[in-house]
């Protein structure tokens, strides 16, 4: 899920804060005028990256993991 990286370009951060997010990447991952995107940052403040994901993509994920965490202690309290 994660091996994959594409660039897709570059955007600027406009006076209010807003950034635009190129059309083919909007079209490539579905992203609908209405979307909820999640902005996270990781690392150091001021130098990280800054992760944007769909908020429903991150419900699917946390839902498969937790399918996966279930079913991993159901395998281990049969053993």
């Amino acid at each position: 899920m994660f091996c994959k990286h594409n660039f897709h370009g570059s955007t600027t951060v406009g006076e209010r804060g807003q950034i635009v997010l190129p059309a083919k990447l909007r079209e490539e991952m579905n992203i609908e005028p209405g979307d909820k995107l999640l902005v996270l940052t990781g690392g150091h403040q001021g130098k990280g990256p800054i992760l944007i994901i769909k908020a429903d993509a991150l419900n699917d994920m946390v839902k498969a993991m937790s399918n996966n965490f279930k079913e991993l202690l159901d395998n281990t309290k049969k053993e």
